[in-house]
């Protein structure tokens, strides 16, 4: 008998909730370090590093609402949604899981940035002033022409048609219990099942996806290639410090993006082309996309020597700050009650407590500033 997936869903659906969790636990710390503890990080590149966490935090909040999941079956492949959030109807939940593919592209086109400035700022400092002022908007039209480009795709040639329904009708009743025509899907699928001729509308997407990535791959390999060769040479008259921060900076950007972001999906859209009979669940690789967001911010607070300064620096902070308050709670509490101090757990949730409302705080207070400028 045929193996159901969905048992499997719930496992899809935890991975993807626990990397919302850690991506936006560490994305917020990271944002709020680089806005108010780290000094060399600043200009421009403070901003671009905060949009960037920001985006990956938005990245893995749409996994985390909206679990999409991708399944192969032989030479085609399939990616929906089994949920419905907010009562929202089927034609949005296929623009919304389309929205998904967007905001990749948006995160690499916005990584390829980075790797432009960095190498910008070692090699030719004149080429930054296209990082100032309302000229800072030519990224932002980069990052979203290429996310836009990359989900209209989706969205319009991943459209099911009566060749997919056919295909993958009995399918996905057999792996998920539903019908193609009652959830919010997209399928790809590679050959013709009556000829074996080429179904080029799936085809182009493939094209197109894979065109964008190798471009913003292309920059990042140019920049850092060029970094890596010439970076010794050009840093040589800086101070140790100022060697070390450019070193680290260089580190953090080429650490994760191959393993975490891109080597998965170049694997990934080549499967449908190989005429493997298989039937085969993707969403548990799907939620490890989003593992990329908290792994960039996990390398940034561990590679970068003043992050781990500045986040010590807060920790302290906050310690010193609740001792303070647990220390007058005991004194008011011993003269009432004679307890001398309070439960270990309860300690440990009112730091915890006074760390994230001191983040939330710091990064409100931030952004409104920023907005009244």
């Amino acid at each position: 008998m045929p193996t159901s997936f969905l048992n499997l869903k719930s496992i899809a659906q935890t991975v993807g909730t626990f990397a919302f969790t850690i991506s936006s636990f560490f994305g917020y710390v990271v944002i709020f370090l680089t806005l108010f503890g780290v000094r060399k990080i600043f200009g421009t590149y403070k901003y671009l590093i905060v949009t960037f966490t920001t985006v990956g935090i938005g990245f893995a909040c749409l996994e985390a609402v909206f679990h999409p999941i991708l399944h192969f079956y032989n030479n085609g492949m399939v990616y929906f949604s089994l949920f419905s959030p907010f009562g929202l109807s089927k034609e949005t939940l296929k623009v919304i899981i389309s929205m998904y593919t967007g905001v990749y592209s948006v995160t690499i086109s916005l990584l390829a940035v980075q790797f432009i400035y960095r190498y910008w700022a070692l090699f030719s400092l004149k080429q930054l002033k296209l990082f100032r002022g309302f000229k800072s908007l030519i990224w932002a039209i980069y990052c979203i022409f290429f996310g836009g480009i990359w989900w209209m795709g989706a969205y319009h040639l991943l459209e099911m048609d009566d060749v997919t329904e056919k295909y993958f009708e009995k399918e996905m009743l057999i792996r998920y219990s539903v019908s193609v025509k009652e959830i919010p899907l997209k399928t790809f699928l590679t050959y013709d099942p009556e000829d074996g001729s080429i179904r080029w509308k799936n085809v182009s997407y493939s094209v197109l996806s894979d065109s964008i990535m190798s471009f913003q791959y292309g920059v990042m390999i140019y920049c850092g290639w060029n970094m890596h060769l010439k970076m010794e040479q050009k840093i040589a008259h800086f101070s140790v410090a100022l060697k070390r921060h450019n070193r680290q900076l260089f580190k953090t950007l080429i650490s994760t993006p191959t393993i975490f972001l891109f080597s998965p999906l170049i694997f990934i859209t080549y499967f449908p082309y190989f005429r493997i009979e298989w039937s085969f669940p993707g969403g548990a690789i799907m939620s490890l996309f989003n593992m990329y967001p908290a792994m960039d911010s996990i390398i940034i607070l561990t590679i970068v020597t003043e992050y781990r300064v500045a986040a010590r620096k807060m920790l302290n902070d906050v310690i010193r700050h609740s001792r303070a308050v647990f220390k007058a709670k005991n004194s008011s509490t011993s003269q009432t009650t004679g307890q001398i101090q309070l439960p270990t757990i309860r300690t440990i949730l009112y730091c915890l407590a006074h760390f994230i409302i001191l983040v939330h705080t710091k990064i409100v207070f931030c952004y409104h500033s920023i907005s009244e400028n």
